[in-house]
C-alpha cells in the first residue's frame, strides 16, 4: 500500500455549510459472517478462512476502488497511522490474529476485517454529509455480500459480537469542534440532550478516550428497532442542527461579552504555535483548537480553517515520525512537530 496521508484529509470542512462546526462525518455498519463464530471465539484458521472469502471484494475493476492491506505487514508506524486516521481501531492495529482492512484510494473508506465483528464497513467524508457516507458504505456493504452470507435473524436483525450493534448495525457519527459551548458552561445541556435522545458524546479518539482540543464525537447509540434511515435522519435532522446553532449562538455570546478574553486565548495559542521550539501533541492540540475557533470567528484572517483540520491529523506521533523518521526521540519528536506546524500555517 503507498500511504500518503497528504492526499486527502477527512476534516477538509472549510468549503462544507457547517464546517465551522462539523469537521467531519462517518457511516459505518457491523457484520458478521453466517456458520463462522464471532471475532473473540473464533480460531486463526476461522480468521484465515474469512479473509479468503472476503478479499475477493478487492479485486473489482469499477468505481468502488478497495487495496487489500495486510496489517502483518504494516509497520507499527503505518499501523498507528491507519489508527490516527480513523481508519482502523487502535484496538484493531495493536491485535494478533490474522486480519487485514481494505482500504479506498483516498484514505477515507475502509473496511476492517476480524476486528470486534468480522466486517466493519466504514466511510468518512468532510463536513456534515452523512447522507454520502451511507451511500457509501451501503455500496460496499452490497460488495461484501455479494461474497458471503450475514448472520441475521428475523427478529433481531443482524447479529453482532456487541449487543449494542444488534439491529441495523449501523452507527453514524460526527466529529465536532465545540469550544464555545465549554466556554460559556452550556456544556451540561448538551449531555442531558444527548442522554434524551440517546446519543453517545466522547472524545476525539472515540470510545473511553479524553477530550482535546474542544473536539467531540457525537454517534446513535441505538440500532435496534429502528432502520439505517432513521438513524441517519434522528442524528443529521432532529439533532445536530439544534448543537451547530447552540455552538454558534455561544461563539457570538463570547465576542459580544468578552472580545477582549477571546482575543488573548487565540492569539497567545497562535503565538505558541508559530514560535514553540518543541511541542508536545496535547498542547498542540489545544492551540489548534484554540486558533480554529479564532479562524472561525474571523478574528484570525491569515490562516485557512482547512489548514488547522490538516493539522489535526498530521501532528500526530506516528504521522511525524512517517514524515522526518521513526527513530526519533521524544524531544526530537517535539521539535519536529514544532517545525511542521510552522511551516503549514506559513503555507
Amino acid at each position: 500500500m503507498q500511504f500518503d496521508p497528504d492526499i486527502n484529509c477527512p476534516y477538509a470542512s472549510g468549503t462544507t455549510a457547517y464546517g465551522d462546526v462539523v469537521l467531519s462525518s462517518r457511516a459505518r455498519l457491523a457484520r458478521n459472517l453466517e456458520g463462522f463464530p464471532f471475532v473473540n471465539r473464533a480460531s486463526t484458521g476461522d480468521c484465515e478462512e474469512v479473509e479468503i472469502l472476503l478479499n475477493p471484494a478487492c479485486k473489482s475493476e469499477d468505481d468502488l476502488q478497495l487495496e487489500w492491506v495486510d496489517l502483518h505487514k504494516l509497520s507499527p508506524v503505518e499501523k498507528t497511522m491507519c489508527a490516527e486516521r480513523h481508519l482502523i481501531s487502535t484496538n484493531f492495529a495493536s491485535a494478533t490474529h490474522p486480519r487485514g482492512v481494505m482500504v479506498g484510494p483516498e484514505l477515507a473508506r475502509s473496511v476492517m476485517v476480524n476486528e470486534e465483528d468480522h466486517l466493519r464497513i466504514q466511510s468518512i467524508k468532510p463536513g456534515l454529509d452523512l447522507l454520502a457516507t451511507h451511500e457509501d458504505v451501503i455500496a460496499m456493504d452490497q460488495r461484501m455480500e455479494d461474497l458471503v452470507a450475514y448472520a441475521f435473524d428475523d427478529q433481531l436483525g443482524f447479529l453482532t459480537a456487541c449487543p449494542t450493534n444488534v439491529g441495523t448495525g449501523a452507527r453514524f457519527s460526527v466529529m465536532m469542534h465545540l469550544p464555545a459551548l465549554r466556554i460559556t458552561k452550556e456544556f451540561r445541556q448538551l449531555y442531558n440532550s444527548c442522554e434524551s435522545m440517546s446519543i453517545a458524546i466522547r472524545g476525539y479518539h472515540g470510545e473511553g478516550s479524553e477530550t482535546i482540543a474542544d473536539l467531540y464525537q457525537l454517534s446513535n447509540q441505538v440500532t435496534l428497532g429502528y432502520t439505517e434511515e432513521d438513524l441517519r435522519a434522528m442524528l443529521e435532522d432532529q439533532f445536530l442542527p439544534t448543537v451547530i446553532e447552540n455552538e454558534r449562538n455561544a461563539r457570538m455570546k463570547i465576542i459580544q461579552q468578552h472580545a477582549a478574553k477571546l482575543d488573548d486565548r487565540v492569539f497567545r495559542a497562535q503565538g505558541i504555535l508559530e514560535n514553540a521550539r518543541l511541542l508536545p501533541l496535547n498542547e498542540a492540540m489545544d492551540c489548534l483548537g484554540r486558533v480554529r475557533l479564532g479562524v472561525s470567528l474571523e478574528r484570525i484572517t491569515d490562516i485557512d480553517i482547512n489548514a488547522i483540520n490538516q493539522l489535526f491529523i498530521d501532528i500526530q506521533d506516528a504521522h511525524v515520525q512517517w514524515r522526518y523518521g521513526d527513530n526519533l526521540t521524544s524531544v526530537q519528536l517535539q521539535e519536529k512537530r514544532a517545525e511542521l506546524v510552522k511551516e503549514k500555517l506559513a503555507a
